[in-house]
């Protein structure tokens, strides 16, 4: 018995442009921000309900790139770091996600499909014609033809739709003769890591762990992890899935 799903039944968009973008964090925002304000016709497809990616509130890692006193970057992404200033002094993160997106909004030759992931390509030899993407909250697939693509995506996601190759986990140092990798390729990347928040409050707050929480009853019980309570410490290590598959165990570390 041949089980055939029911796709053609969905609602279809199709899209022409010059350029599509797969991929709306701050590379791919940016990128179709720019080519939009040189005339050319863009859709940048994201996969979240908000651009930015890490820099987003749902990562919550504020823009930086230029590093030392007097340095910083220019261009878009610093008018995207002086509105959100003007806008949002006390730097709430959902009013970022706000500047952003009205950035993209603004700009009358972008077409934005947020909640949007690209599952597909359609290819002429070695270039691709176009692609597809499903927008789960409309229930609808938009493909998407263009002149270019750009892969902006966290995963390179059009990496292996089109068979293109790629890389995955820290390369040899015989691959490009580096000193720092290791002496044989292997298959770990970062970790993913968990965000949380702390407020100091002037009264004791019950907290009640769940049932399934690992319990540290000691220092002992986490060494060379620094865990004390200091001004903008991050917890960097508190992450899993670097020695993992961090795409296809994602389920399996936001378990863990």
């Amino acid at each position: 018995m041949s089980i055939q799903i029911k796709t053609d039944a969905l609602r279809h968009v199709e899209h022409t442009a010059d350029l599509c973008i797969v991929g709306g964090g701050l590379s791919g925002m940016i990128a179709a921000i720019s080519a939009a304000r040189e005339g050319a016709k863009v859709i940048l497809m994201q996969d979240r309900p908000v651009f930015g990616g890490n820099a987003s509130s749902e990562i919550r890692m504020w823009v930086r790139g230029a590093k030392g006193l007097h340095n910083r970057e220019t261009g878009i992404i610093s008018e995207l770091e002086e509105e959100n200033i003007y806008r949002n002094p006390s730097l709430v993160y959902s009013l970022w996600d706000s500047v952003l997106y009205e950035k993209a909004m603004a700009e009358e030759s972008l077409t934005v499909l947020l909640n949007t992931s690209c599952l597909d390509c359609r290819m002429d030899g070695n270039k691709i014609v176009s692609i597809k993407g499903w927008q789960s909250n409309a229930e609808t697939f938009h493909e998407v033809e263009a002149t270019y693509f750009a892969d902006c995506s966290g995963d390179s996601i059009l990496a292996p739709l089109t068979g293109a190759n790629y890389m995955y986990g820290r390369e040899a140092k015989s691959d490009f003769n580096e000193t720092i990798p290791p002496d044989v390729a292997d298959k770990k990347t970062m970790g993913m890591s968990c965000l949380f928040q702390i407020r100091e409050t002037d009264h004791p707050v019950p907290y009640t762990p769940p049932a399934w929480a690992y319990k540290y009853e000691s220092d002992e019980d986490l060494p060379y992890k620094d865990h004390r309570k200091k001004y903008n410490n991050n917890f960097w290590w508190i992450e899993v899935g670097g020695e993992w598959d961090c795409i296809h165990d994602s389920d399996r570390c936001r378990e863990e």
